[in-house]
């Protein structure tokens, strides 16, 4: 019964996860933007500690 209970709101969560992902783009980029902050200071970094060698990320 417990784990019905567990699968159930996972399950709900999940959808209205997708949901709210779907329909607000906003969302998407606020969800993104510490991943692209890391990103950048790690893509700085190598700069700055090889300067000679360019970058070929995206």
């Amino acid at each position: 019964m417990i784990t019905d209970l567990i699968v159930g709101a996972s399950v709900a969560f999940t959808v209205l996860f997708v949901a709210a992902w779907w329909l607000r783009p906003g969302l998407r980029v606020w969800i993104e933007r510490p991943k692209q902050q890391f990103h950048d200071a790690v893509s700085g970094y190598d700069r700055a500690q090889h300067p000679a060698t360019r970058s070929h990320s995206a």
